[in-house]
């Protein structure tokens, strides 16, 4: 989305306070989950739905804020009312893709892939995906770390801190720069590799309501690992960590990762 379109988090509260019937609610309920003030995000969402009961993506943004907050079953029940108002919204398809991989459901995942497929034949998530599915649920080969002379820039972070699963460097288009994801996790790397895409397209996501300047991260929580999500200029590095890595020693491997992801952006010519 171009720059002139994206509005502040200051703009759209003003907008919501001077009308009640705007339906900005849900781009600042968005910007309140993505900086992890999950009660005010759900009572905008909530409060806005009392005005517009059949809105879709207010659906959708609710069931994100309930699974951020833990609460999966009621995230469900707000994604089958979307997709009973609206059958081909995909990003619906695709978080139900990621919990059925996430769960092990792999033929429940296949069934809802293949509709997702039939709504939005050319998104790249779509690939993904499909590439975890036909693995066998392998996590996607590290992007960097195959012969393409990338992978490195992180490499030292893995070593020096094992509670990281994995990292992700990622510019505005959601295409990977760089990556690096230690061999030795493989036994969460199945999982994690449907939580790196759920990220990237967080990522995405965010940025498409507000500018990713003003953003100092976000956390997206799940079974497997932890993912904080910072912004970097105009790109995106995403920290997997392990869930039971203490709070102080996982905003250390954030901020090496945030260093290293800018150090190595100042030097490239890009």
């Amino acid at each position: 989305m171009e720059e002139s379109t994206r509005r502040s988090l200051e703009e759209l509260s003003a907008e919501v306070a001077s009308n009640p019937n705007s339906t900005a609610f849900v781009e600042l309920a968005a910007a309140y989950r993505a900086r992890g003030d999950l009660e005010r995000a759900m009572r905008l969402c909530l409060r806005g739905l009392q005005r517009h009961p059949t809105h879709v993506e207010a659906h959708f943004e609710l069931g994100r804020i309930y699974e951020a907050r833990g609460e999966r079953e009621l995230a469900l029940d707000e994604w089958g009312v979307v997709l009973q108002l609206a059958p081909e919204h995909l990003n619906t398809r695709l978080t139900l893709v990621r919990l059925y991989l996430d769960e092990g459901r792999q033929s429940d995942a296949t069934a809802e892939l293949e509709r997702a497929e039939t709504i939005a034949p050319g998104d790249p998530r779509l690939n993904e995906f499909r590439g975890l599915l036909d693995s066998g649920l392998a996590p996607p080969e590290a992007e960097g770390e195959s012969g393409n002379g990338r992978g490195h820039v992180f490499e030292s972070l893995g070593e020096d801190h094992p509670g990281t699963l994995g990292i992700l460097l990622v510019d505005a288009e959601g295409e990977i720069i760089e990556s690096h994801m230690p061999a030795e996790n493989g036994d969460v790397q199945a999982a994690l590799g449907t939580d790196l895409i759920e990220a990237r397209a967080e990522a995405e996501r965010v940025a498409s309501y507000l500018q990713l300047g003003e953003l100092k991260g976000m956390v997206v929580e799940s079974k497997s690992a932890r993912l904080t999500v910072s912004p970097v200029g105009r790109d995106v590095v995403i920290v997997a960590t392990r869930t039971d890595l203490p709070a102080g020693q996982a905003a250390l491997v954030v901020q090496r990762a945030w260093d290293l992801a800018e150090s190595y952006l100042s030097n490239l010519n890009r």
